[in-house]
């Protein structure tokens, strides 16, 4: 299985928690590419089973949250009709900020995997490794064979 993460990150938060997450998919046996939204490999993408998108949570405490620069996003390549686990880094709450991932996801006609919030700044910052193994377990769940 050949896995692309693409992320963009303000303050290098959303960059270590890519790498992060690579790591657990190297470690389920995937082939990985880990790419800034601004300098990816498109022929990577192109072949990936998986498309893995992240950014930060951009507005002020919670209000306005929403997913950071979808601008950049928009300069992806044709993402119709792929895999994709979303993600979202942020300090107060994800909630909106997924979820306005979700809509952009979506409206480009891809399917979505799985989705999920990482805090990795802010007050009660805690281990996220159990969080991580369990997008990548999600993620991958649905590259499983069924059974007949």
């Amino acid at each position: 299985m050949k896995t692309a993460i693409l992320y963009q990150s303000l303050r290098g938060g959303t960059k270590k928690l890519a790498h992060s997450i690579a790591e657990g998919f190297v470690d389920k046996g995937s082939a990985v590419g880990v790419f800034p939204i601004t300098n990816i490999n498109a022929q990577y993408v192109l072949n990936a089973d998986l498309l893995v998108i992240g950014t930060w949570t951009d507005g002020l405490f919670g209000l306005g949250a929403r997913p950071a620069q979808l601008g950049k996003l928009n300069l992806l390549p044709d993402i119709s009709h792929r895999n994709v686990a979303l993600f979202v880094t942020y300090e107060i709450s994800p909630e909106k900020s997924l979820k306005g991932l979700c809509e952009w996801t979506q409206d480009r006609g891809a399917s979505i995997v799985t989705s999920s919030g990482f805090k990795v700044r802010g007050p009660f910052q805690k281990n996220i490794q159990p969080e991580i193994n369990s997008f990548v377990d999600n993620a991958l769940s649905h590259f499983l064979p069924t059974e007949t």
